[in-house]
């Protein structure tokens, strides 16, 4: 997804600007013309890095959690905005007022939403849904099980670099403190000696002299450098492809990606057909939950083959990040005529999938980092400690 900045008039030819997280251009004058908008132009606008407005997953289950209750007990539309403004933050609370002035002025509720432009095309589509068949209270319950469901995954991606992460910055902080706190120690034995260190600790006591020299330069530098490429990474598209194509050729992180995008499509698959939305259109929204660009476009090609002729689950055979499993069943459940069903057996199955792959992949990158650690501080320590048994054999 990306936000473009767009120049509209509206049909009393007022000039509006306004910013609109969307896929692609194609997508803006969609919303354009579903809205009565003319468009004068549009520009691609991905220089914000945080969006400090963003609503996450947390806050929309207990949102969609909280509407949902006051739904099924038949609370008014306007009241029930009222009751969730008084128990939100400020943040939500800035949306939510935006809904309710939207719903004053005439527009359906999933218009309301989204003309908030902080809510997915999945969401919205899902209120049109509930809202055309009358189950918007059922609609939201279930949106608010796919995001505990997707605050959950995102928790358990963030446990697994949580840890290495730490790891290495430990091991980073180790060795600097030995460059610069221990080395300098053993330098001053060798000199007093007049020993003539080897090669690679004549390399760490230079290093660990241009470390005690430099260190204020170093820090700023490497702050500037590093706030540099997550700005690049975050906003260059280009740069974003080539990590998502490294994504899918590292062998441990491609097997996790891979069922990672097969539980978040299966899942938002599951729920668009449930609430009734036709199929393609439900392949089309689902696409968008998932975070790789390059299995974003293999997905949205299936919806193309399927207004061709060609079965469902011939058609997701373009996608290679999908397991044959996957393939077999979605063909069983088109050719049983219970496809519904059969997406909620392949959601719970490789929901249990991930976590086993979480779980294989946190014992395999632990013992890996550690030995990286051992291996770079046994390394230190070797370089200055065999000198040192030269100096106490000359004695």
């Amino acid at each position: 997804m990306s936000i473009y900045k767009c120049v509209l008039y509206d049909k009393n030819n007022d000039r509006v600007i306004k910013k609109i997280d969307c896929v692609s251009e194609k997508e803006v004058l969609e919303y354009a013309n579903k809205n009565n908008f003319m468009v004068a132009s549009i520009q691609k606008y991905d220089l914000q890095i945080w969006d400090k407005d963003k609503i996450n997953y947390k806050e929309l289950r207990i949102l969609c959690n909280e509407i949902g209750i006051l739904l099924e007990s038949g609370c008014e539309i306007t009241k029930l905005f009222e009751m969730l403004k008084s128990n939100s933050n400020k943040k939500l609370v800035k949306v939510l007022n935006q809904v309710l002035n939207n719903i004053h002025n005439g527009n359906s509720i999933n218009q309301s939403f989204q003309k908030t432009n902080k809510f997915s095309k999945f969401f919205v589509s899902m209120v049109k849904a509930g809202e055309i068949s009358g189950n918007l209270d059922a609609v939201m319950s279930r949106l608010s099980e796919y995001y505990d469901k997707e605050y959950k995954l995102k928790s358990k991606i963030k446990s697994v670099l949580i840890y290495p992460v730490i790891l290495i910055i430990l091991s980073i902080i180790a060795s600097i403190f030995m460059l610069i706190e221990i080395i300098p120690n053993f330098q001053m034995i060798f000199e007093n000696n007049g020993t003539e260190p080897p090669f690679i600790t004549n390399l760490l006591i230079n290093l660990s002299a241009f470390l005690k020299n430099n260190y204020l330069i170093l820090i700023v530098l490497n702050i500037l450098i590093i706030t540099y490429l997550l700005y690049k990474i975050k906003t260059s598209p280009k740069i974003k492809i080539y990590i998502e194509k490294m994504q899918l050729k590292i062998p441990i992180i491609k097997n996790l990606i891979k069922i990672i995008i097969t539980t978040k499509f299966s899942r938002a698959f599951y729920i668009l057909n449930k609430s009734g939305i036709e199929i393609t259109e439900a392949i089309e929204i689902s696409s968008q939950v998932v975070d790789n660009h390059i299995l974003y476009k293999e997905i949205l090609s299936c919806k193309d083959s399927i207004i061709r002729g060609n079965a469902i689950g011939q058609s997701f055979k373009r996608v290679k990040a999908f397991p044959t499993l996957f393939l077999g069943m979605i063909e069983i459940g088109e050719e049983s005529g219970c496809l519904d069903k059969t997406l909620l057996s392949i959601n719970k199955f490789y929901e249990q999938e991930l976590d086993n792959k979480i779980e294989y992949s946190m014992k395999l990158i632990e013992p890996v980092i550690i030995g990286i650690v051992a291996v770079i501080i046994g390394i230190v320590v070797i370089s200055m400690l065999l000198p040192m048994f030269d100096v106490i054999a000359s004695i």
